[in-house]
């Protein structure tokens, strides 16, 4: 059976291959991004060398980053807001620059459809998203339209990947890396 592509989105990284170890990693990581390599080693059953050479390779390649995840309620900033704007033709690239160097922009996208960027935004309260809109995204003379719509509550947030679980009738999708299959046989490489 070939194997199934994994997108990666806008990355620049292009497509790395996945093995079941990789997977299982990328899975405990998910789930605690602090967790030792030691630790993560004893419970995939691989030493501690290969897991740590396991996730350098998937960071630098683009795979996983580890991160810390923000609450923005928890730090004052409860109103979230997604925005569909409308720009110039030929500036979209220019206005989403600028919306992403905005701080309290968390995601900018460019898309089809009806808009040309949508965002999203976590802001400290109604006030505060009126003055988003009026004054900050009006100051960006390309901005042609744009209409808001104030998250109420949010159900589920979740940057789990749906292809972290493996299961022998649900196989995870992998691809070819780029780079070939360099670091692929790093259980008889010796730590350095």
């Amino acid at each position: 059976m070939a194997p199934r592509q994994v997108r990666l989105g806008s990355a620049p990284y292009g497509t790395v291959t996945l093995d079941d170890l990789d997977r299982h990693i990328v899975q405990l990581l998910r789930h605690d991004g602090r967790r030792s390599y030691a630790d993560i080693a004893r419970i995939v059953a691989a030493s501690e060398p290969t897991v740590r050479k396991r996730v350098e390779r998937l960071i630098r390649l683009g795979a996983i980053s580890i991160d810390a995840r923000v609450n923005p309620a928890a730090l004052g900033l409860t109103t979230d807001a997604i925005i569909g704007i409308r720009v110039r033709r030929g500036t979209v690239q220019q206005v989403g620059a600028r919306l992403a160097a905005m701080d309290n922009v968390s995601y900018v996208a460019y898309m089809t459809g009806g808009f040309d960027i949508f965002v999203e935004v976590f802001l400290s309260d109604t006030e505060a998203l009126f003055q988003f809109l009026n004054v900050e995204l009006a100051a960006i003379e390309d901005v042609t339209d744009a209409e808001a719509w104030h998250v109420l509550r949010t159900e589920k947030f979740s940057y789990t990947w749906e292809g972290e679980v493996s299961t022998e009738s649900a196989p995870l999708p992998t691809t070819v890396e780029p780079d070939g299959p360099a670091d692929r046989d790093d259980e008889t490489e010796s730590a350095p």
